[in-house]
């Protein structure tokens, strides 16, 4: 069966070339498995191929199983195939596929903030909080990108926030909302510090990480958020919320990953399958 296609399909859709060839390859592994056509192929078998790799050794590693985040590395490549063929009109449905969690995707998945809960925390926000979750939240930034925010990266005018020095050093242009706007101009209309930073701390310098973490839990703390909540929240988890939220309201993942500034959609798509019972639609107030 020629697998080409899909190969080139993730390429376009931003993967790199190894994280292609290693999907191209699961799901060749799988075809051969399951000896079926592509439009035969059903939740049981992938269920069925799931068992298999649990009783399979790793090549290579002394006879040791799986570990369990690679045979879902195999299962998700049969995802992205499923959507492949279901965007390519070769089947009428995409595959349903539940499967139990790996220890990774445990690892990763922070707490995430639901929308009302977001909403509470700009109703209580004062104008210096405002800017913090407008940054955090509304425009995805990473705590050392928010840290690193000057007076300089605002352009008002086109409502726009540019992040010169992301992660490798990627500079990226996030747009902003007029309710955002409006609240940038009411903050630098106050703001009389000589400093770059846009924030800063009583000291009049560049507020850091714990400050930011700091002010956050304390609004947490002003809207009901249970202690043992609070102590799971960091700013990084304004950032997972927005993420999650954007991809709930259908935001295309290709589209997530340029607001986040991801370096491949890999990185992006685990949010894809996590905490989807906090998940609504967005609403201005934030974005």
């Amino acid at each position: 069966m020629d697998l080409k296609p899909f190969y080139d399909y993730l390429l376009i859709k931003g993967y790199k070339e190894e994280t292609s060839r290693n999907r191209y390859l699961n799901v060749l592994y799988f075809l051969d498995f399951i000896k079926k056509e592509p439009s035969e192929i059903t939740a049981q078998d992938v269920y069925f191929y799931y068992d298999y790799l649990k009783q399979k050794t790793a090549q290579r590693k002394h006879q040791k199983p799986l570990k369990h985040s690679s045979i879902l590395h195999h299962i998700r490549s049969i995802e992205l195939y499923s959507i492949f063929l279901f965007e390519m009109k070769k089947t009428t449905e995409l595959l349903q596929i539940k499967l139990p969690k790996s220890k990774y995707e445990d690892d990763f998945v922070r707490e995430i903030l639901s929308l009302n809960e977001i909403e509470q925390l700009y109703k209580i926000a004062e104008i210096k909080q405002k800017i913090m979750l407008h940054l955090a939240y509304g425009c995805g930034l990473r705590v050392s990108e928010l840290v690193a925010v000057n007076k300089e990266d605002i352009y008002l005018k086109e409502q726009l926030l540019i992040v010169p020095k992301g992660k490798f050093s990627k500079r990226r242009i996030i747009p902003f909302t007029l309710k955002m706007k409006d609240d940038f101009l009411v903050f630098l209309g106050k703001e009389t510090s000589n400093q770059q930073a846009l924030l800063t701390n009583s000291k009049g310098v560049r507020m850091q990480q714990w400050t930011y973490n700091k002010m956050l839990k304390e609004l947490l703390k002003q809207i009901g958020i249970s202690t043992h909540r609070i102590s799971k929240i960091s700013m990084h988890s304004l950032r997972h919320s927005v993420a999650t939220h954007l991809l709930e309201n259908g935001m295309p993942l290709e589209q997530v990953r340029d607001f986040l500034g991801h370096d491949q959609l890999e990185t992006t798509q685990i949010y894809t399958h996590i905490q989807q019972n906090y998940l609504h639609t967005i609403k201005d107030y934030a974005l």
